[in-house]
């Protein structure tokens, strides 16, 4: 399959970010002091803010949480209003990508230059992706440069994939809407970047992250102040409001109160959200027994913190008394500062939806 020299160019702009996204969470980070607009795509809902990244917090100069009530309405038709260069700005957005065509894998090299590794990576990639080289664009870093093993001296990798196909309806929809995109990273990797800025401590410690989306739910293990492990799972807030809905017969605007405006649920609505929450947390200990087994580490993850579509303090307790490890919402509105005409009961309401646009806002270009 021949690359269209152009369309790869174009590609390599608008992923320029990708790399770098990594390294920020690798690396220190530079002071900035400039506005960006950043936007969570998600089919039920979008993200959209204005921020200024400062010496010691974060200024939120807009923020528009918009709800897509029609699933199959276009999400540049949902943003034109706000995007029309008054509101937001139509240049430099940032947006953040997840789904099933984002691969993240953790490879054992022998240890080489960096030069070296590049050029191996053309051809090793392949083996360790579900997709052919050319549907995807690649990128990765070191995560660990040197550590010993039977078979010597090794070093770990974290490749980044993106296939074509999950990025280009992206990229049409600001092509649609003239703005030109700065940034495109990863969901998880941008959260983690807000874990960074937003509990430090913790980030520096051994802690897990749970991404929860509409239809695919991302867990990422973060270890001494880097990603270690990162495991997508098949559980999202759709799942769980599909079982409220059939089991308990509850209506759009009752779960949208139950879970927005942490409505206390009835016994039976309890009941249903434990049974749909068992699934994921089955899947959640898949997946740190898979990771301890391979990363050789003994030491327990000791806290979760959960982003993304449901942070109501009863499921907070259900994941945390399945999982037998404390489940927390990050804590980010200390760090954080607001124009006059935000309102901070907007950013209270949604916090858990924040951390990756908020982790988008705090990246190097």
């Amino acid at each position: 399959m021949k690359i269209d020299p152009s369309q790869l160019l174009l590609l390599k702009q608008q992923l320029s970010g990708l790399w770098g996204g990594f390294l920020s969470k690798i690396l220190p980070q530079k002071p900035t002091s400039f506005k960006v607009t950043v936007c969570d795509l998600d089919r039920t809902r979008m993200v959209l803010l204005e921020l200024e990244k400062c010496v010691d917090h974060l200024f939120v100069h807009r923020i528009e949480i918009i709800k897509n009530a029609s699933l199959d309405q276009k999400p540049a038709l949902v943003l034109k209003p706000f995007l029309d260069g008054k509101k937001f700005r139509k240049e430099g957005v940032r947006v953040a990508l997840k789904g099933h065509g984002v691969v993240i894998r953790y490879i054992r090299f022998p240890k080489m230059k960096t030069e070296d590794l590049r050029s191996a990576m053309k051809y090793e990639a392949e083996k360790y992706i579900p997709f052919e080289l050319n549907d995807v664009v690649l990128d990765f870093g070191v995560v660990e440069e040197s550590f010993k093993t039977d078979d010597g001296e090794k070093m770990e990798v974290m490749l980044v994939v993106i296939k074509r196909q999950e990025l280009e309806p992206t990229l049409e929809i600001f092509r649609n809407l003239e703005c030109r995109l700065s940034v495109v990273d990863v969901h998880i990797l941008s959260a983690m970047a807000a874990l960074e800025y937003f509990h430090p401590e913790d980030f520096a410690g051994h802690v897990g992250l749970l991404d929860l989306g509409a239809e695919i739910s991302t867990l990422g293990i973060v270890r001494d102040g880097k990603p270690r492990f990162v495991r997508d799972i098949s559980y999202g807030t759709f799942d769980l409001h599909k079982r409220l809905k059939t089991r308990s017969n509850l209506l759009d605007e009752k779960i949208e109160k139950l879970f927005e405006k942490h409505e206390a649920p009835t016994p039976d609505e309890m009941q249903t959200i434990t049974e749909s929450l068992a699934g994921l947390i089955g899947d959640l200990r898949v997946s740190f027994d898979y990771y301890h087994d391979q990363s050789g580490q003994s030491k327990p993850v000791t806290k979760i913190f959960l982003c993304g579509g449901v942070s109501h303090p009863l499921v907070l307790k259900a994941l945390s008394e399945g999982l037998q490890i404390p489940v927390v919402s990050m804590d980010i509105l200390p760090k954080l500062k607001w124009a006059p005409d935000v309102d901070p009961e907007l950013l209270k309401i949604h916090a858990a939806l924040l951390p990756v646009p908020l982790g988008l806002g705090l990246r190097e270009e």
